[in-house]
């Protein structure tokens, strides 16, 4: 069943109700908004929004978003209404280069993508290092996409969820350990997610 459209009144009055407190970054966007159709247009319209990311210098201390509960879930990253699921509470994703993820040099794990119920368009979501030059990218592959595609049709619900909660299951890439940051375009917000990534160290 496709989700209810939301005029971009009541879901901007709803996600200012629904926000808390959270080291995350989230714009509203003021501009005029595409449709809640996950067409072409829609994601080329999201990708032309420019990746508006902070710098670090090496060694400086990253600046990660805490995790707090959100609906079923622990360790939600983020104010929503897009969150990412399977970082630890205080916003760090250990990868590893075995599995699925072996003999390519963007190592990996397992990140689950839950949007609350008071948003039902579609998000792009992209990222990169702020204290150095990797790209943070999505799913498998020897060499893995730029992006991550969080669409209204293909993001299903589950028993695990509460009605109007969507879910979409994906893999974090990475090809060195370091600051990162997430950056969650929506239909009327932006949002900035910051990780630090760290290799985990292979069993003897």
């Amino acid at each position: 069943m496709k989700p209810a459209l939301i005029s971009i009144s009541l879901l901007a009055a709803l996600l200012i109700a629904a926000c808390g407190s959270g080291g995350a970054t989230t714009t509203n966007m003021e501009t005029a908004t595409p449709t809640a159709s996950t067409t072409p247009d829609v994601w080329a319209t999201l990708r032309k929004r420019p990746l508006d990311l902070p710098t670090l210098a090496p060694g400086e201390p990253c600046p990660t978003t805490p995790g707090r509960d959100v609906s079923n879930f622990r360790a939600a990253l983020g104010a929503g209404p897009i969150y990412p699921i399977g970082l630890s509470t205080d916003g760090v994703l250990q990868y590893g280069h075995t599995g699925e993820f072996a003999g390519s040099e963007w190592g990996g794990n397992k990140v689950l993508w839950v949007s609350n119920s008071a948003y039902g368009g579609p998000a792009l979501i992209r990222g990169r290092q702020l204290d150095g030059p990797n790209e943070v990218r999505f799913m498998g592959g020897a060499v893995p996409p730029a992006e991550l595609q969080f669409p209204v049709e293909g993001s299903g619900a589950s028993p695990d969820l509460e009605p109007g909660w969507r879910q979409l299951p994906s893999y974090t890439r990475v090809r060195a350990s370091g600051c990162y940051a997430y950056q969650v375009d929506g239909l009327d917000f932006t949002e900035v997610i910051v990780f630090e990534a760290t290799e985990e160290t292979p069993s003897p």
